[in-house]
């Protein structure tokens, strides 16, 4: 039997470019972990020429910074307290040195409007196909479990009391009936009603065999079908310690994104669920492949770990490569070097990780993977750009090097800076 021939559905994927090219992807793949994963590194390639641009100009200023750290700190020095003139003249002393702070505005803006829209497009498109992925796999479950329990029970029985209309209705009749005759003695108030109710062994025993078939067909079903990834059960859940099936609760309070129904109606996927799931039939589903499913936990919160740390390394890479070589010149550098931005810096190597473990945990393990891929293609391309960009800034570092080394030694013999 092709169960997917007996799935009969007016919901519909999202329309969004993000979906079109997931789906176009995991035809070929078959994977959505992996496709999400190829994906955000194809997107990170193609707008690696923008982040390009941000770390040569960045480069370029913070040498520019560098070399004029000294000069700034005398500025500051000078004016005191009146900071529209230490404004105005470091600003000059920039010009001076060649830096362009509008072009690297520009260029840092562009790159942090694309990566934003990038990153907030992608989760919205994710959270919608989260939704629209529970909705089918429902359903393709459910249509396997009715069609198989039908099946089997035609198989088996052979009483004219039960049909296959009321067939699953009655079995939960039956199945509370012999568990209170089992649980009770003749004579107590009810033996004889619920006695009565399984008088028919050959009707519950049929009953039972179909039960048993439909709940097999369906776990294999959800084996074949769920979106497993690695260690993670299902990527449309998150990777916690949470079941792999959501429960109705949870797939209706997270439902998000609208779709076209097969007549052209505008719907929301939460009204969908509120109008054509039944809560009680949705909890049959859940219970069963949650509790015989293999397994019971969805993952052990490893993208959330690995999201942050990722998160961290990224920003202490940037950090480094932000430093000179030559000790001495580093010191000049960061002498005179403000130090709120430091503060500010070591803000955000805390506070950001953070973050990430917060939108990982919140969302499904699908844009956790994106999160971590993402993070990783950052690290891995930046290391790249950074090689070329440090080739083609290599007379100007060793310029800036040279220039705050002998500043160094200056302060140094006079006593206003110690070598460390």
């Amino acid at each position: 039997m092709n169960i997917l021939s007996l799935l009969s559905t007016s919901v519909t994927a999202p329309k969004d470019l993000w979906t079109i090219l997931i789906n176009a992807f995991q035809s070929g793949i078959h994977n959505f972990g992996w496709v999400i994963l190829l994906l955000t590194i194809l997107v990170k390639l193609v707008l690696s020429p923008l982040d390009f641009g941000v770390k040569y100009t960045t480069k370029m200023q913070n040498l520019v910074q560098q070399k004029c750290a000294p000069e700034v700190a005398k500025i500051k020095k000078k004016f005191g307290a009146d900071q529209q003139r230490v404004r105005i003249q470091t600003q000059s002393l920039y010009k001076r040195e060649g830096m362009r702070t509008g072009v690297s505005c520009i260029v840092m803006l562009v790159n942090l409007v694309m990566t934003m829209v990038v990153f907030f497009t992608f989760y919205a498109s994710l959270q919608k196909n989260t939704t629209y992925q529970a909705i089918k796999e429902y359903e393709l479950l459910n249509t396997t479990y009715v069609s198989s329990f039908d099946s089997a029970f035609a198989s088996f029985n052979d009483s004219d009391d039960i049909t296959l209309e009321n067939a699953r209705e009655k079995y939960n009749e039956y199945y509370e009936a012999d568990k209170w005759v089992k649980e009770h003695q003749e004579g107590d108030e009810g033996w004889e009603e619920n006695n009565a109710i399984i008088k028919d062994q050959n009707t519950i025993d049929a009953l039972k065999a179909a039960k048993e078939t439909a709940e097999k067909a369906t776990i294999n079903v959800w084996n074949d079908s769920k979106a497993n990834w690695l260690w993670i059960d299902n990527i449309w859940v998150s990777d916690s310690t949470t079941r792999p099936f959501p429960t109705y609760d949870s797939l209706h309070g997270k439902a998000s994104g609208k779709f076209k129904d097969e007549n052209g109606n505008k719907l929301t996927y939460k009204n969908y669920i509120e109008n054509n799931i039944d809560k009680e039939e949705y909890g049959v589903i859940e219970k069963l492949v949650n509790e015989q499913g293999g397994r019971t936990k969805n993952g052990y919160y490893i993208l959330a770990v690995l999201a942050a740390v990722v998160t961290f390394l990224s920003q202490y890479i940037t950090e480094l490569h932000t430093r000179l070589k030559n000790k001495k010149a580093n010191i000049v550098a960061k002498a005179a070097t403000d130090s709120s931005m430091g503060v500010s810096m070591k803000i955000m190597k805390i506070v950001m990780p953070i973050i990430m473990i917060i939108f990982v945990l919140t969302s499904s393990a699908s844009f956790g993977i994106y999160i971590l891929a993402s993070n990783i293609a950052t690290i891995a391309l930046g290391e790249l750009i950074t090689l070329i960009i440090n080739k083609l800034t290599k007379k100007k570092q060793t310029e800036v090097e040279e220039f705050l080394e002998k500043e160094a030694n200056r302060l140094i013999k006079k006593g206003k800076l110690q070598e460390k």
